[in-house]
């Protein structure tokens, strides 16, 4: 199965557990989660037809996304609707996506906090993480830091990876829940097993940074594990644990290596770090021109990354342009 196949696979599995229900269903299924499109609308249509929910989420996840067809928003918003008016959570939870992020249609916090409600209280995880996330960025709903952490711990419990990362967090920053570095490092660490980048970077920061006994041997487990998933920051931080030598490196690899795989991903801090080691030489051949480049694209996500990230690069910027212009004068 090619690697496309597999994720989309794996977002219908994770949005719809109720399929298993029916055996029909679980057929049209099983032909989804082997890229045959075609096969599974051509069983799920029929049972859409004489009203069975689970078919319709299906015909409406295959027509948002446009498989087995064109897309068709109009005909997905349909098939959503009756499945979500029977009763189902992942039809409901898909009507909260479309109106949250307004794709396609216009954007609603307001609906998108009733459909997520709805999917949420049949125990849907993902629905009771969005509703966290609501709750704790006050999108629509009024700011509730403590109610947005009683859904994360919901989803957290249920087992899902979101809801351990966020819970965890909210222990770290004490947002919703009393600071407890020991209960954050507890759930990060759940969801950092279950792949989860964001989690696997904050656990190693927490057994870097202190908070709990100090793990280094898993501070640069986690940061690996975070930054070989293609987290820029993770990248940027495994590069700085290996520069100091809190982090074994492996087969000769080198903190610039890390630096510019940040940089690539379009990381203003990797972008300035990978200049630095191009302007000393520092795990590349110096070469000052280039690091130019680099802290040019630096610069332009500077005012994300504070005033003291912006002095620092124009600082290097300008020595590098002086260190150009007098090589270039030499040569005269």
């Amino acid at each position: 199965m090619s690697v496309f196949k597999t994720v989309l696979a794996a977002l219908f599995l994770a949005a719809a557990p109720a399929l298993a229900q029916e055996a029909s269903v679980a057929e049209a299924f099983e032909r989804l989660s082997q890229g045959d499109y075609e096969g599974a609308r051509a069983i799920a249509a029929p049972l859409a037809e004489a009203g069975d929910r689970d078919a319709q989420h299906m015909l409406g996840y295959l027509d948002e996304k446009g498989l087995a067809g064109e897309k068709n928003l109009a005909s997905a918003i349909d098939l959503y609707a009756k499945a979500a008016n029977a009763g189902s959570a992942d039809a409901q939870f898909a009507l909260g996506e479309l109106a949250y992020y307004g794709e396609g249609v216009k954007q609603d916090y307001e609906r998108a906090a009733g459909w997520y409600a709805l999917a949420a209280g049949q125990g849907h995880p993902r629905a009771q993480v969005q509703l966290g996330l609501m709750r704790m960025n006050g999108d629509g709903l009024a700011r509730d830091p403590e109610a947005a952490a009683d859904w994360f711990e919901k989803a957290a419990r249920a087992g899902d990876a979101d809801g351990e990362f966020f819970l965890g967090a909210a222990y770290l920053g004490g947002a919703g829940r009393e600071q407890n570095y020991r209960r954050a490092a507890e759930w990060l660490k759940k969801a950092a097993g279950k792949g989860h980048r964001e989690a696997a970077y904050n656990l190693a920061l927490v057994y870097d940074n202190g908070g709990v006994k100090p793990d280094a041997q898993g501070a640069d487990y986690w940061m690996r594990q975070a930054a070989e998933k293609g987290l820029p920051e993770a990248m940027v931080g495994l590069a700085l644990m290996l520069h100091d030598g809190r982090a074994s490196g492996a087969g000769g690899e080198r903190p610039a290596d890390w630096f510019e795989k940040a940089a690539n991903a379009g990381d203003p801090q990797g972008q300035f770090l990978y200049a630095v080691a191009l302007a000393e030489g520092d795990g590349r051949d110096k070469d000052p021109r280039a690091a130019l480049r680099w802290v040019d694209r630096a610069l332009i996500g500077a005012d994300e990354m504070g005033d003291g990230f912006r002095a620092d690069a124009e600082a290097l910027r300008a020595r590098l342009a002086e260190e150009i212009a007098a090589a270039r004068g030499g040569r005269q």
